[in-house]
């Protein structure tokens, strides 16, 4: 019996594959006859024996035995739960656009990097990620580490500017040797540059960072030589005020200040130029106001932006780090105050 091509499509829609086991009479979907596979119809059509079978697209006879032998077989089959076999039987068929996508193993989950040689710091913790990541432990033991080592920084700075206003003699060596605050100014420099190469080497990181205070407490120490002391106190209080209340607001609110650090960097810049400008314009009491307001908003933004890297983008051995940052902001805050108060002083 033959069919045509569009009967022949439905009839293979309806058909499934028998693979037959001859020991164990398991049904596996599939005969494969002289080589070639031949599909057995079991809901074949009216008309349509089940003894007909197709090798490709041609009916084939067999003897007797034969037919007998898949006569038992679609009797089996018709008495079996089977599913519908797949419509291709093999990826050798050459409707197969490409072969089936290759599988490989997953990678084991990256371990953190292994720690420098020279990462030796004798932290009571060791954790591998930001301070926002970490326990609430975590977060309170970087917190204190930060604001102890800025404590430290501030108050021997503070010394070192409260010397000249009592002693005469060291106020006037340091104003007549003022080549030894350009020294410390670019000896500072490289200090800090070395503090963040070596933030997370112990104890070479807090052997830079002494050296960095020192040198910036001197350079501090030379420039409130030159101001008025009760002006030098009122700046002082100032900016402690203003930094705390800063640094309660930013740890408290929702808002993310890191967002302002493009346009901080750039109003820091204007600031640097028109500083230079102004050392070619006949030096007055306004002029010094503008320059200190301006200074005082810059910084004011970066105690906002800072603390809140602190508290959730620095990793937890950056504390040196994060407490340079935070002590520069407090410095040239204070800087800014001073030539406001200085210029309102004058011109009163």
């Amino acid at each position: 019996m033959r069919s045509t091509g569009t009967s022949h499509r439905s009839l293979v829609s309806s058909s499934f594959t028998l693979k037959l086991d001859c020991t164990s009479n398991i049904i596996w979907g599939e005969i494969r006859a002289l080589g070639t596979a031949i599909k057995v119809y079991t809901a074949p059509p009216p008309g349509f024996t089940p003894l007909s079978l197709f090798v490709g697209d041609h009916p084939t006879l067999y003897t007797s035995s034969e037919r007998l032998r898949v006569s038992q077989l679609t009797t089996m089959a018709a008495n079996t739960r089977y599913e519908p076999a797949p419509q291709r039987d093999s990826l050798d068929d050459p409707s197969y656009s490409q072969a089936p996508p290759s599988y490989q193993a997953t990678a084991a989950p990256a371990e953190p990097a292994p720690r420098s040689e020279d990462d030796n710091l004798p932290d009571d913790f060791k954790f591998g990620g930001t301070v926002a990541e970490g326990t609430i432990d975590i977060r309170m033991q970087f917190v204190r580490k930060v604001y102890s080592i800025l404590t430290a920084q501030l108050l021997l700075t503070t010394i070192l500017s409260s010397i000249s206003f009592f002693n005469d003699s060291y106020r006037v060596w340091i104003q007549s040797n003022f080549w030894l605050m350009i020294i410390s100014v670019f000896g500072a420099l490289g200090f800090m540059l070395a503090t963040f190469w070596k933030r997370k080497s112990y104890p070479a990181n807090l052997l830079f960072l002494s050296g960095f205070t020192i040198l910036e407490a001197y350079s501090i120490s030379v420039a409130t030589s030159f101001y008025d002391a009760r002006v030098v106190v009122q700046a002082l209080a100032l900016t402690l005020g203003i930094f705390v209340a800063l640094t309660l607001f930013a740890c408290q609110t929702k808002y993310d200040f890191t967002d302002w650090m493009p346009y901080l960097f750039g109003a820091l810049w204007f600031m640097i130029l028109f500083g230079f400008v102004a050392m070619f314009i006949p030096f007055n009491s306004t002029i010094e106001i503008i320059y200190g307001v301006l200074g005082a908003l810059i910084f004011s933004g970066y105690i906002l932006v800072d603390t809140q890297l602190v508290m959730r983008h620095y990793h937890v051995e950056e504390e040196i780090a994060a407490s340079i940052s935070l002590y520069l902001d407090v410095l040239n805050l204070f800087m800014s105050i001073l030539r406001i108060l200085n210029g309102a002083n004058n011109n009163n």
